[in-house]
């Protein structure tokens, strides 16, 4: 295998599967410090050095945010090694990082680097920066539907694009509605829960897979526009509709597969009634719109894989499916 995809986190989805699809090598170089973040970043930092002086891989793909990560890869010498950056939403927009963007655009730009992105938005971005870039969305596996057991299933992070007050008002406002939330909340958001939601704190990802799959729709929000959310991505896998943000890229990738509410949460509580009454038409829409995405990602997958290996030739890929 002589390629890697970097990511500075302890595990990311997407990443692995990318990595298995691109046929890459994963990997996770989190490293926490007693220093905090500056301590964590300098021992990614030499971690990521040492990698690239180890395995020399002729073919890198690396996920941005943290900016940091791209000062780690050595200058190449010319037709030395090929960069794909994965750059998520967070990258753009989120406050955090969104001041290096720029800056990190111009590195991509001048080592001739190709850019992965969920959106048409985003790549409109990079292509003004003069980085070419690809609309790839994370990775569709066609599932079969599992049987519903009539509870909405909301997979959260608590990060600062979720819309938390708003959510828990929405189910105190439907109070016949079970709302399953996952990941471990703060106590002070846990003890304003209503009655009808349950916490699953932080699960494995077979049981995590269970409850999307047996769940009657999932409450994928987020308030940062162009952002395509990996729990929405699970719900199409799963054959699960969706109750989703209503912007643009998410109504453009889901069609009348999903619902769509903006954050407030009257607007929530309706969305999520919807969600349920609809929810045999919208899975059956689903169903239909999925091969369509599916045969979009193999094209995205193969200019990613030319962009990693110039020498690859295109071939045509198999439709992916799980039972």
């Amino acid at each position: 295998m002589s390629g890697v995809f970097i990511s500075w986190t302890r595990a990311n989805g997407r990443t692995a599967e990318l990595a298995r699809e691109l046929d890459l090598q994963p990997c996770f170089t989190y490293a926490p410090s007693r220093f905090g973040l500056l301590g964590r970043y300098v021992k990614q930092f030499l971690s990521t050095r040492a990698l690239m002086r180890r395995l020399a891989p002729r073919r890198v793909m690396l996920m941005l945010p943290p900016a940091p990560a791209l000062l780690a890869l050595p200058r190449p010498r010319s037709g030395e090694s090929r960069l794909v950056a994965d750059l998520h939403t967070g990258f753009f927009l989120d406050p955090k990082w969104r001041w290096a963007s720029r800056f990190a655009l111009g590195m991509l730009r001048r080592r001739g680097a190709v850019a992965a992105v969920t959106n048409d938005a985003l790549r409109a971005t990079c292509e003004r920066a003069g980085v070419e870039a690809v609309v790839l969305h994370d990775l569709i596996v066609e599932r079969d539907p599992a049987p519903s057991h009539g509870y909405v299933i909301c997979p959260l992070s608590y990060a600062n694009d979720e819309p938390l007050t708003e959510l828990l008002e929405a189910a105190r406002l439907t109070p016949e509605v079970r709302w399953v939330l996952t990941g471990a909340p703060p106590q002070a958001l846990r003890q304003r829960a209503p009655a009808n939601i349950s916490f699953t704190g932080f699960v494995e990802a077979d049981e995590f897979d269970r409850l999307v799959r047996e769940s009657t729709g999932v409450i994928a929000l987020t308030t940062r526009p162009h952002t395509m959310q990996r729990a929405g991505y699970e719900a199409f896998n799963a054959g699960v509709p969706q109750l989703t943000s209503d912007f643009p890229e998410l109504r453009a990738f889901y069609g009348d597969s999903a619902c769509y509410t903006s954050a407030a949460p009257d607007a929530i509580a309706q969305g999520a009634r919807e969600l349920l009454a609809r929810h045999g038409e919208l899975a059956r829409r689903l169903l239909e719109l999925r091969p369509q995405r599916v045969s979009e990602q193999a094209a995205a997958l193969e200019q990613l894989r030319r962009a990693l290996d110039p020498s690859h030739s295109a071939s045509p890929l198999p439709a992916q499916r799980e039972a």
